[in-house]
Parts: C-alpha cells; structure tokens; sequence
C-alpha cells in the first residue's frame, strides 16, 4: 500500500519553508522539479537535496520510500556551483567489469554520498540454453542518471568501449556494433526510468 507522507522542504541558509503532503512511491526528481517552483529557485541553478535528519545527500532517482525518507522529515535544497555541477557531470561516474553471479548469494551494491550503483545482468545463451549470467556495475551521478546516454558517450565513447572490451571477453564471437546499440540503449532507458538492474540476454552465437 502506497504511503502519504508530510514533508518540509527548504532552501539551505533560507527561512521560507514549504510543508506538503506526497505518496512513498513518488521519485525525487519529479518532487524537486515541483518544490524548485514552489520555492521560487531559480531553474539555471542545480540543487542537490539532502535529508536534514542524516546529512544524506539524495539521489533524485529514488522515491521518497527508497530515499528511506519519513513523515515528518525535512528535506534541504542545496545550490550546486558552476563548477561543481561540472566536476560532478565530468568525473563521478564510474563503470566496472563482468562478473558472474553466484545464485546463491544476493547481489548488493554499496551505496556512496553522491553515486548510485546500477547493474546489468547479462544472460549467454548458447544453443538455446542458458550459460552463465554476469552482472555489470555502473555507479551514475545526477547528471547521468538524467542523461544515461551521455555517460557511455561522454570522453570520446570510453565508457562505452570499455563496455565492448569486457563484453567482448564473456561472448566467443565478433560482436556487431548493432547489437552494443540494443543493449545499452534498454540499459539506459532503464536507468532513465529508474530502474537499479537491467537484464538482458545476448548469443554466444548467431
């Protein structure tokens, strides 16, 4: 059952404080577009927003029961620089390597101040049968969490080649450019969405 909470938010350094109802299911990101205009911030500007209770800093991909944020929590709108927008944009996000998934163990990611982790979960199949599943870790700043393509493409492709690179170490064949492009675009439309675990199935043969 979906949960109403109250919330107080603010700008940090500032008196004005809004208090509003909002549903446990509702993302970050569409709450901070709302409360920006509610606020009067300016829309040029990028916040971060962190939870007054902990210092946590939030990522606007979770929802307020993700966020682990309760009724009667107040919620802190801080104005990013220029310059750290760009820091964060440039160099936070990181990408890992393939490794394979124990079915006996639960996979968990550690989450960071600033970083959320996203994985895909890649399926061989050969002859039909399924192999072996690997897990891919991704960790998104908010600027990549908005704009997950720009991650794989930002710094002339590396992201993505690195990608190719690993990929290309699991699957026994030539891997076509067609194929990277279906993979990373359901990844991302995932991430886009919100989605912390993608899966996808790929051919060891075609």
């Amino acid at each position: 059952m979906v949960e109403v909470i109250e919330i107080t938010f603010f700008e940090q350094g500032k008196s004005a404080k809004q208090t509003i109802p909002v549903s446990s299911d509702m993302r970050l990101r569409d709450f901070q577009e709302a409360a920006q205009t509610l606020l009067s911030l300016p829309d040029n500007l990028p916040y971060q927003i962190a939870l007054e209770r902990t210092g946590e800093v939030l990522p606007n991909a979770l929802n307020f029961a993700e966020a682990g944020i309760k009724n009667g929590d107040k919620l802190i709108f801080i104005p990013l620089s220029e310059e750290d927008s760009r820091e964060r944009k440039n160099s936070d996000s990181t990408s890992g390597d393939f490794s394979v998934v124990n079915a006996e163990e639960i996979s968990t990611a550690k989450k960071t101040r600033s970083l959320v982790p996203y994985i895909l979960q890649l399926t061989v199949i050969n002859n039909g049968q399924q192999t072996e599943t690997y897990e891919y870790p991704i960790e998104l700043e908010e600027f990549h969490e908005d704009n997950p393509k720009e991650f794989f493409s930002d710094s002339n492709g590396r992201e993505r080649q690195n990608f190719v690179k690993k990929l290309q170490k699991i699957v026994s064949r030539e891997i076509e450019s067609y194929e990277i492009d279906k993979i990373l675009q359901d990844w991302c439309d995932d991430i886009s969405l919100g989605y912390r675990t993608t899966a996808v199935k790929i051919e060891s043969e075609i």
